[in-house]
């Protein structure tokens, strides 16, 4: 099935732009997706227009478009801005940018953030996620076999005629020879490299791979220092999300098989009775402040995209209780929203990659 185009986003939003006006947004989004692959601040920008964050710096965004519609107001055009963000997200998502897959899966915090416009993204960068988790991971073939460029026949037809003696004639040869010495080694060089480059991969990727593996085998918690069996369910998907992504030292989107890898630490740990949803203050607040402290956390993304993050930082920064207030303040989201283990334990692990990549 094609991909819907321009005016199916628009259709689908209930707006009915002219031909013109959506050949100029078009024109706008190439430059603003050109400019967000190079510096990932602009992802972050156009997540936060997404989802109506009001710290989102919109000014080179309304900047592109004015460029081809001067008259363009993301006061008026609140909800089209949404739209073209989300067009832009979805280039740079079927485009294999990990920034904006990660952003877009943490910011919708597990379905329980929605966007005004544009929920069709939030699918689309579920998909990209499962499609580039198993491509960026797939050993590509490795030439082992290295040819060499035939030699100049003419070249060794001159220096037999300049072998008498002729000083000008053996210089010009020598040169030719010099010339042809390199283009050789420059040759062997590139094939030997491009080898090397891809084993390399495949040898990171390998070693990621086991690293995952023994930790599996292992059934310990790497920050807590003491065995899965011992702490309950959410306190094993907080800790378990932590310590495989700290494992995910390769590739930028993880394993496919993360949420079956973090399901089995889960279910090695206590497990309560009656339901096993709980709110994320008790979840927290049910570590040690010791415990606390040795969960290593990656804070680089603003923190509405990573709100699981900024509560245990919070938390372990200005006490149990006292964050709650603040974590409301500045992420919109109450302390008492309640996880699934699974949910909460993908939803830490997608923001610390994503952190990995701030």
């Amino acid at each position: 099935m094609a991909r819907p185009t321009f005016a199916d986003r628009y259709a689908e939003a209930g707006l009915n732009p002219s031909s013109q006006t959506i050949i100029e947004r078009g024109e706008s989004v190439k430059r603003i997706v050109a400019t967000a692959k190079t510096a990932k601040e602009r992802v972050w920008d156009l997540v936060g227009i997404y989802f109506d964050l009001a710290e989102a710096d919109t000014g080179w965004f309304r900047d592109e478009l004015a460029q081809d519609d001067a008259s363009f107001s993301l006061v008026n055009n609140g909800r089209e801005a949404s739209i073209l963000a989300a067009i832009a997200l979805e280039e740079l998502i079927e485009s294999g940018e990990a920034h904006a897959i990660l952003a877009v899966l943490t910011g919708s915090v597990a379905g329980t953030v929605r966007p005004s416009q544009g929920e069709w993204l939030i699918g689309v960068a579920r998909n990209a996620l499962a499609r580039f988790s198993v491509s960026n991971r797939s050993p590509r073939a490795i030439e082992t076999s290295v040819t060499v460029s035939s030699l100049n026949k003419s070249l060794g037809e001159e220096v037999v005629l300049v072998a008498n003696g002729d000083m000008d004639e053996l210089v010009i040869t020598l040169g030719k020879m010099r010339g042809e010495a390199h283009a050789l080694t420059k040759s062997t060089a590139i094939q030997i490299s491009t080898a090397i480059t891809e084993l390399n991969r495949q040898m990171k990727g390998m070693r990621e791979e086991s690293q995952i593996l023994w930790w599996l085998f292992g059934e310990y918690s790497r920050d807590l220092d003491r065995p899965f069996s011992s702490i309950d369910i959410h306190q094993a998907a907080i800790a378990g999300a932590i310590d495989l992504g700290a494992l995910t030292t390769v590739s930028t989107l993880g394993p496919l098989a993360a949420p079956a890898m973090l399901q089995r630490v889960i279910a090695l740990a206590k497990k309560p009775k009656g339901q096993t949803s709980r709110a994320l203050s008790a979840t927290i607040e049910s570590f040690s402040g010791e415990d606390l402290s040795e969960l290593d956390i990656r804070t680089g993304p603003p923190v509405r995209l990573v709100p699981i993050t900024t509560a245990i930082d919070l938390a372990r920064t200005l006490g149990s209780g006292v964050w709650h207030a603040r974590f409301h303040k500045i992420t919109g989201m109450e302390a008492s929203i309640s996880f699934e283990p699974l949910v909460l334990a993908e939803q830490l692990y997608r923001e610390h990659l994503l952190g990995q990549l701030a």
